[in-house]
């Protein structure tokens, strides 16, 4: 997978949530990971979810397609609600 991101997102995601914006494409990994389209009339693209299991826990990486690339926005672990709509799609 070709994955891009901003180097001055990437800092801002390590100061707060501990984790690279390159810890993202780990979701992808997820045998089970769900995309989830986040579009809002703000933000001007399509973005999505991928929510996936990393080492036992739960990930979020918010991200847009640029081409045949990723483009990482967010990286985080997943919230409640997230939890549950991962949940109920996977077996």
């Amino acid at each position: 997978m070709e994955i891009e991101f901003d180097t001055d997102k990437d800092a801002a995601n390590m100061a707060k949530h501990g984790v690279s914006l390159t810890h993202g494409a780990k979701v992808f990994d997820d045998g089970d990971v769900l995309i989830v389209p986040t579009i809002r009339d703000e933000d001007r693209e399509d973005r999505y979810k991928a929510i996936g299991l990393i080492d036992g826990k739960l990930w979020t990486a918010i991200h847009v397609y640029r081409g045949s690339a990723v483009r990482f926005l967010s990286v985080r672990r997943s919230n409640l609600n997230e939890q549950r709509i991962y949940d109920s799609s996977s077996g």
